[in-house]
């Protein structure tokens, strides 16, 4: 890593209204990294503004505003602001410039900055708040952010960066949302800049497109929030009233997992509780399914197993039961005892807990994390004898989210006495595969993790198969194999979990069929 601090000048002003907090946000993370050193504001000559929208989409976003103000924590900006206020205007020659805003830097001004200059668009869009008024209209899966570059060998803006993230209700919550999601990508792609000072090689990728939001198109926005607005505010009434519209129950198969398709999934007896989440295990001799399990007038699920027998599944009994909420029961073996991790960010840390009577009796063995939000953590043995955690860790002001960003961590094993975070952390970016569907499943010598694809505002859409490619100390990579969707099982509203063991395949799906 070199010595020398990456010195990185601002594109000035982000916004004559003030910072918003993303960008406070960035700026404040960037001056108290030791990596770097800011030294300077420079004024841009060239225009990126968002086209102006008409006065119902300007209403319509006002109205948002107020509604939605009290559900976003607000950032304190003050700092930030007094930093800004306080940097010379500056002509000298810098690494890298960064727009904030719709300003940009002209041919001249981008000779005296070596990697050249990096902006972000949020749906095509320079300012998130404008991102999803005119493509919400027409239910985009996910909204695409990206970030650009340019220098004065090429002026052109490329795509240097390119990720999705899930939609909220609305273009307020939206734009807040995918606004801190990019503070986390624009800080990763930056830290390899400052270790390697290498530009990656743009590319050439279909961008989103600016549009400009006409009469038609936010008024069939304006009818669609109010139709997403009208299915919440029912679903938390009957969530009050303890009747729980979301039915999630599990499918098995069998075969290999290449050649896995959820139509051929045979739906396992359902009890009176969601049964999601399921974890294959088997012991002496006989398969077990461990699943989140939770009433409809539960506050917090449990833990419970059932013998699979074929594809009957016994009647359950409860493994795991806290005052706080468990899901995600990843079941593992290890130092000739039983271990489960299942998801307690509910407790602020992750849990371990060793079997002292299968299937039912467990203590605490181990925690770490304390204070922090992880979900759907598993662990996985290398041939080399190293122990991964593989998680989805929130890092968060606003918005905690578990499906944008997926974490590595080198650990010593179910002690987790010593754990070492992937120095490319995150190493998987986007709501489209980020979030773990399941453990890691070894197929000959192919490593899969099953993911979920989070598209459409929906939590756990559908599924997908990556295959890792790499995982050791210093590099992870994976690549898309297939993907499975509620198109795929006819009646299926969503689908979110993978479990395998030898020839069987346990998934979960919500949805009356």
């Amino acid at each position: 890593m070199p010595d020398e601090k990456l010195k990185v000048v601002l594109i000035a002003p982000p916004s004559p209204a003030g910072l918003q907090d993303w960008q406070a946000l960035l700026i404040d993370r960037i001056r108290n990294d030791p990596r770097y050193e800011i030294t300077g504001q420079i004024v841009g000559a060239k225009d990126r503004r968002d086209p102006s929208g008409t006065l119902l989409s300007r209403c319509l976003k006002r109205a948002e505003q107020a509604l939605a103000a009290r559900r976003i924590l607000p950032y304190d900006t003050q700092h930030a602001e007094r930093f800004i206020k306080a940097l010379p205007i500056t002509q000298d020659q810098a690494d890298l410039a960064l727009a904030l805003g719709p300003s940009s830097l002209t041919k001249y001004q981008l000779a005296q900055i070596r990697y050249g200059e990096w902006s972000i668009t949020f749906g095509g869009m320079s300012d998130p708040f404008n991102a999803f008024m005119t493509s919400g209209a027409r239910s985009i899966p996910r909204v695409q952010v990206e970030i650009h570059t340019r220098s004065y060998e090429n002026p052109a803006r490329m795509v240097l960066r390119q990720t999705s993230y899930n939609r909220k209700p609305g273009t307020v919550l939206t734009g807040a949302f995918v606004a801190e999601k990019s503070v986390l990508l624009l800080l990763h792609t930056l830290a390899g800049l400052a270790e390697y000072r290498c530009m990656p090689d743009p590319k050439h990728l279909p961008t989103a497109s600016k549009e400009k939001p006409g009469f038609e198109p936010a008024l069939t926005y304006a009818f669609n929030l109010a139709n997403e607005v009208s299915k919440k505010l029912r679903s938390e009434r009957l969530a009050r009233s303890g009747k729980n519209i979301e039915f999630w129950q599990l499918g098995s198969s069998s075969g290999p997992v290449s050649g896995f398709h959820p139509r051929e999934a045979k739906a396992l007896s359902r009890s009176s509780c969601v049964m999601a989440d399921p974890f294959l295990f088997e012991h002496e001799g006989r398969r077990w399914v461990f699943f989140e399990a939770m009433n409809a007038n539960d506050v917090n699920g449990r833990i419970d197993v059932a013998c699979l027998d074929g594809d009957r599944l016994e009647d359950p009994v409860t493994a795991l039961k806290c005052s706080y909420h468990l899901s995600f029961p990843f079941v593992f073996r290890a130092e000739g005892s039983i271990f489960m991790m299942p998801e307690t960010q509910a407790s602020k840390r992750l849990e371990i807990w060793r079997c002292t009577t299968f299937p039912d009796e467990w203590e605490l063995h181990a925690t770490a994390f304390e204070g922090q939000y992880l979900a759907d953590s598993s662990m996985y043995l290398g041939d080399d004898g190293r122990w991964w955690l593989i998680t989805n860790l929130s890092d968060h002001y606003a918005f905690q989210d578990h499906s944008s960003e997926l974490y590595l961590f080198e650990i010593d094993g179910p002690n987790l006495k010593s754990i070492k975070p992937h120095p490319k952390n995150p190493v998987v970016f986007g709501s489209d595969s980020a979030r773990n569907a399941g453990a890691i499943i070894r197929q000959g010598d192919r490593l899969f993790r099953p993911s979920q694809n989070n598209s459409h505002g929906v939590y756990g859409f559908g599924l997908n198969l990556m295959e890792i490619l790499k995982l050791d100390e210093t590099e992870y990579e994976e690549r898309f194999v297939r993907q499975f969707t509620p198109k795929d099982r006819p009646g299926v509203k969503a689908m979110h979990h993978l479990t395998v063991a030898g020839d069987q395949i346990v998934m979960d799906w919500s949805g009356a069929e």
